[in-house]
Order: C-alpha cells, then structure tokens, then sequence
C-alpha cells in the first residue's frame, strides 16, 4: 500500500493544506478526509474525479468535508458519475442537512446525498469490505457533541491507521497490529480546551507507539520550526516522523 498526504495541515493551514491522505493498492485510491484544498492539491498529484474509487469522511468539520461539494457536482453532472462515499454510522443524514444541502439541493431534482454520492454506511465493531480495502472504523475524542471516527485501513497485508482529530490518550485499537499509525498534532504550546493532541503529550506514548508514529494535521508554524536543527533533532529523538504533503509513505 502507498499513503500519500495531499495536505498536512489544521484546519486553518494555507501552507500545508487541509489534511488528506490518498491510498493506493492494486490500481485503487481511496481518499482519506476531503477538506476544501483538497480537490485542488489532487489535480496537483494528476488525480481527478474519475481517478478517485472511493472517500472516506472522518467526521463533519469543514477541513474534512468541504471539498466533497465540488467532488459531488463535477462527479454527477460533468462525469456522470456518483463517487462512492464511505460514512461512518450517523454521518449521512447531518452531513446533507447540515453541510452539504445548501448549496447542493436543485428545486427540480437532487434532493439528497445520494443523488450526487454511491454512499456506503460503516459501523463500529464491524469492518467493512470495499474492492481491495477493508475498513474498520473507531470513535475518538474530538470535540463535545460531534462524531469523530478514527479508521483502521488494510489492502494486501499491510495495516495502517488514521487517529483523525483527537484529544491524546488515542485507543490502543489503532496500534494493534498496524504498521503505521497517522496521529493528529499540534506543536503549539499545550492549552487547557485544546480539541487536539499536542506534541508534547505524544511524548508520554509508549515507544513501540511512537515508532509507529507519522504526525498530520499540524499547524503552519511547523514550517519555520523545521529551519530549527535543534528542533529536528527533538522531533527525531521522539521517534517520531512528519509526514510531508506529496511524499509517499509506502507500508
């Protein structure tokens, strides 16, 4: 299996990009989170929207799902196609009144996800077999009141795992058995109602869950840090590494 990020960032990022992860085994790909640089930074990889299998949403906050509207349209009406979209369980129905009907509900037709999405329900204990791809989602702790699922992902003997957004002190389930594991990370300084897991307490992660840790989702600041050699050799000492936006990860 080959990962590559078309975006690192938080949620805010101009530099890195909404965080998104393209999967790729056996002639398939399989988008991770689909934020509003992201149909963009796919064209950058030559990926469009016949190119893409299938999108799995981890959750309904804009850096996750904004892109979809544009996938949703160029899909049905320039394609003709419906792209399939992986929902966790009670994704479906606040994802289209809440987010998507809007702008995407016409007066005449297309009234619902699924006249623009193939959308496929995921539920929790239960993995799910798409093509080559087997998903096995979990929930994390993000914010109060918002469903948040991490994703364990498995194509050909390789295991990897997606934290998505979430406070530290991630389920031991993304660790069993993966090769890798992408772990949401801020490396501003720690502050109390943080919705995220900050650099700071992965420290306190046993080592044979750093080693398996790749850092995503990181603020834009993380680019002037990396001029820092003492501040590369701390990260480095951690155990853990960065994942870099159009480099792939291959598992």
């Amino acid at each position: 299996m080959q990962i590559t990020w078309n975006g690192t960032g938080s949620a805010w990022s101009t530099y890195y990009g909404n965080s998104s992860a393209v999967l790729e085994n056996a002639g398939s790909r399989l988008i991770i989170d689909c934020g509003h640089t992201v149909p963009g930074r796919l064209r950058q990889m030559g990926i469009d929207v016949q190119d893409i299998d299938a999108i799995f949403i981890t959750h309904l906050h804009g850096d996750h799902v904004y892109g979809l509207e544009e996938f949703g349209f160029r899909g049905f009406v320039t394609e003709g196609v419906r792209i399939p979209l992986l929902l966790p369980e009670g994704l479906a129905k606040p994802l289209w009144e809440n987010v998507l009907s809007g702008t995407m509900r016409q007066k005449a037709s297309h009234h619902s996800l699924e006249d623009y999405f193939d959308v496929h329900i995921l539920s929790v204990g239960t993995p799910y077999q798409f093509g080559c791809w087997t998903l096995d989602i979990h929930p994390v702790n993000h914010v109060p009141n918002l469903d948040c699922f991490g994703v364990k992902v498995r194509a050909n003997g390789s295991n990897v795992a997606f934290t998505a957004d979430t406070k530290t002190g991630v389920d031991p389930f993304f660790y069993e058995d993966s090769q890798i594991v992408f772990h949401d990370c801020s490396f501003l300084p720690h502050f109390e109602g943080t919705v995220h897991t900050h650099f700071e307490q992965l420290l306190a992660y046993p080592q044979e869950y750093r080693k398996k840790t790749w850092l995503v989702h990181y603020d834009d600041e993380t680019h002037q840090r990396l001029a820092s050699h003492e501040w590369r050799q701390i990260v480095e000492a951690s155990g853990m590494r960065i994942a870099e936006s159009f480099v792939p990860i291959i598992s």
